[in-house]
């Protein structure tokens, strides 16, 4: 076999290998709703009425990426998000760190830090009652959600 034959012999198998690959993924890929979860600002002040979800549950969490318990809690909550992506709609708050202007808007002195609004856009609880309330929605031990601002929370004192 020529060198020519055998560089388009190689073409067509690298073709043929990842056309497979593509065709997996294609088919392993999720088909359902995804999860509703905005990142809507990075330290600057914020108007929350605007990123409320009609018809969906709105939860509001103000984290840090440098805050432990901030990182421990957000994939509990995004799980609960992929459960519920037609109920629950989560819209985090990088306060980015205590100096930034959304820490001070919203009088947020510990991280994390959790709102959660009802289907029409009213507040229904904020801090710790956000878990009893995402129990209550969601079932008992929702997502495995802990209280984590009840074990050293990050704070801005």
């Amino acid at each position: 076999m020529s060198r020519t034959g055998r560089v388009l012999l190689l073409a067509l198998g690298g073709l043929a290998a990842g056309g497979a690959l593509f065709s997996a993924a294609l088919q392993h890929r999720r088909t359902g709703p995804r999860a509703d979860i905005r990142v809507i600002t990075h330290g600057q002040e914020v108007d929350l009425a605007s990123h409320l979800a009609p018809g969906k549950y709105t939860l509001f969490d103000f984290y840090a990426v440098w805050c432990p318990p901030c990182r421990e809690l957000s994939p509990q909550l995004e799980r609960l998000a992929e459960r519920h992506p037609g109920a629950l709609a989560i819209r985090k708050v990088d306060i980015v760190d205590w100096t930034m202007p959304v820490a001070a808007q919203h009088r947020i002195v510990e991280l994390p830090y959790l709102m959660l609004y009802d289907r029409q856009g009213r507040k229904m609880a904020e801090g710790e009652q956000v878990f009893d309330e995402l129990d209550r929605l969601f079932g008992a031990g929702t997502a495995g959600t802990e209280r984590a601002t009840a074990s050293a929370p990050a704070t801005g004192s």
